[in-house]
């Protein structure tokens, strides 16, 4: 009888996350999941049920890979989150590119992806703005900086960090202006 090869959870995951970055989420699946651990398809669908238990999993494993190499003070983190589009493609497509999600406006996309309730207090602290202009500064350099993230992933665009960080910087600077200014949606 050939030995019993013991495969945890976590092999399980670090193995579909070297998947998508490698290949792309397309090519998950538990015959390339067991076939990189050399292992049958069994332990991976005991784990976690179907393929869906898997990419639920492997998603809030990517999260905590992004998460943990964003860290740092605002403005890292800012920077950092566009190195990571271009350092993880395949990663930061499966994590922020919208396949399989829908939002109700914007309000809803921000609460669901800006968890930084910390930032927005240390914008509204920097800036001297209420807790609601400073999100909506938070929100506005989020969606700048994601669109040229998505600009890193789709078009091989080069990161220039200093470049990143001057951007923030002044767009943070113009919008802290604008908010200070009583600036708003005009009709």
């Amino acid at each position: 009888m050939p030995p019993i090869i013991k495969t945890d959870r976590e092999s399980m995951l670090d193995a579909v996350i070297d998947i998508i970055e490698s290949d792309g989420v397309e090519a998950v699946s538990a015959r390339n999941v067991s076939a990189r651990l050399n292992i049958s398809t069994q332990p991976i669908y005991r784990e976690f049920g179907d393929m869906e238990g898997l990419t639920k999993a492997a998603r809030d494993r990517g999260y905590q890979i992004f998460w943990e190499y964003i860290k740092g003070d605002a403005l890292d983190q800012a920077v950092k989150y566009v190195v990571f589009a271009s350092e993880h493609k395949n990663l930061f497509r499966f994590l922020f590119g919208g396949a399989g999600y829908s939002y109700d406006g914007l309000e809803d996309l921000s609460h669901r992806l800006i968890p930084s309730t910390d930032i927005i207090g240390r914008i509204a602290e920097i800036t001297s703005l209420s807790t609601e202009k400073a999100y909506r500064v938070h929100l506005y350099i989020w969606m700048a900086l994601s669109g040229i993230a998505h600009c890193a992933v789709d078009n091989n665009l080069t990161i220039d960090e200093n470049e990143i960080k001057e951007f923030t910087v002044e767009l943070s600077s113009a919008l802290g202006k604008f908010y200070k200014e009583g600036g708003g949606v005009r009709a």
